[in-house]
């Protein structure tokens, strides 16, 4: 019996270590057309008005805005736009 109980608390304990483990704080992502936010961490769309920026996003936008996302517990916070070179 003592060697199942140890091997159950292995589990548990690799188990509690994954469930653990916090994502990245820096992370980024997109701003959509329909100014809906989409981070790399975080696939699905936040709807504009559901995560906070830093800075200022256009009523419309033609192409998507790639972004740097911080996070703040479950809160997206969309720091700056990025730009390759090329772009600027």
């Amino acid at each position: 019996m003592g060697q199942g109980i140890n091997k159950l608390t292995q589990v548990l304990q690799h188990r509690m270590k994954q469930l653990d483990e916090k994502p990245p704080i820096l992370d980024f992502g997109t701003i959509q057309t329909d100014r809906s936010l989409i981070s790399n961490n975080f696939p699905r769309a936040i709807p504009f008005g559901d995560y906070v920026s830093c800075i200022s996003i256009p009523e419309t936008i033609i192409k998507p805005i790639r972004v740097l996302v911080g996070w703040v517990g479950d809160d997206a916070i969309v720091i700056n736009a990025l730009w390759l070179r090329s772009e600027v």
